[in-house]
């Protein structure tokens, strides 16, 4: 995705420059020669056409209707589609026209997946799909989507930590999805993301911490006459002194991150967000979410729910 998006734009510069470079050569003046010119323009037209159509492209703009994502509802959608242990393909909302993937294919290229663009990192499938509780194939499946600008996600995760009391880890699982409208809670998922393989049994405390930190500093922040969105830790501060929250909970985990450790986990944890939250648009379109905060129990939308509502949906 993003890799061959960054490809697209570089190659297109690349082609600008030779057709510029070839600009520059002199031309000929004997007859029937097409002088020194042709080649060059040929290999800029081609580098050019490509680079446009793969940045483009991959951008979802306006200049490719066939290229364009387009959002499907999905309803016999189930439990654990989503699930890489589960299942060695994945679906994918982001489709093309026939033509499109005509094209696409025509240039030695393959639609777009999750699996193929994220394999390269070492935990790609903790990434798009953290497993905060429970077995990772257990049958029966709890997604939740949040948001950390909304307030209503630290009610909705409250409601599923009461539903995961009543569940056994053999048979329930519960997998987070952060897609947030403030930057900062990118960085603050991915911090849960490495909680859940790193520190195995301290996401779920460490979600409601985050959550709660959230609303108590933007509360902070409202009596103090000032509020910002949370674009990076340290507009998520109430003094300057602060440390942000992500870094603040470093050293309550057991074991605490080391000091000489911190700065490599938390550039991890901007990327690990990113990822998470890319598979967090294709879980709420394939879903129909139209909301978030959101549950999804077994496949079946839950918009505001109780903890016996999240329950009974498994049933």
């Amino acid at each position: 995705m993003h890799r061959d998006r960054i490809v697209g734009v570089l190659t297109t510069i690349l082609g600008a420059a030779v057709a510029y470079m070839t600009s520059q050569l002199a031309g000929t003046n004997m007859p029937g020669d097409p002088g020194p010119k042709v080649f060059p323009y040929i290999c800029a037209g081609i580098l050019l056409v490509c680079g446009l159509i793969s940045a483009c492209g991959l951008m979802g703009g306006n200049g490719s209707a066939d290229l364009t994502p387009v959002a499907q509802a999905a309803p016999a959608a189930k439990a654990n589609a989503f699930n890489p242990w589960m299942n060695k393909s994945l679906p994918n909302t982001r489709t093309l026209s026939a033509e499109g993937m005509a094209m696409v294919q025509a240039m030695g290229a393959d639609r777009q997946s999750i699996e193929d663009e994220a394999a390269y990192r070492p935990h790609w499938r903790e990434e798009i799909y953290p497993v905060f509780f429970g077995n990772k194939t257990a049958p029966h499946e709890i997604i939740v989507l949040l948001d950390f600008a909304s307030p209503d996600s630290a009610r909705v995760w409250q409601a599923v930590r009461d539903a995961s009391a009543k569940l056994s880890p053999a048979d329930a699982k519960i997998a987070v999805f952060a897609k947030n409208s403030e930057n900062y809670g990118t960085d603050l998922m991915g911090m849960g993301i490495w909680i859940s393989y790193e520190r195995k049994g301290q996401a779920m405390d460490y979600m409601s911490h985050a959550l709660s930190e959230w609303n108590r500093i933007k509360a902070a922040q409202k009596k103090q006459g000032r509020s910002v969105p949370f674009t990076n830790e340290y507009d998520a501060t109430v003094k300057p002194s602060d440390l942000p929250i992500h870094y603040a909970y470093m050293g309550k985990l057991r074991p605490a991150v080391p000091s000489s450790q911190e700065l490599d986990v938390a550039r991890y944890c901007y990327n690990a967000g990113n990822v998470n939250m890319y598979q967090a648009v294709q879980i709420s379109r394939y879903y129909g979410v139209k909301r978030i905060p959101a549950v999804i129990a077994d496949g079946k939308v839950l918009a505001s729910p109780s903890a016996s509502d999240i329950v009974s949906a498994l049933r």
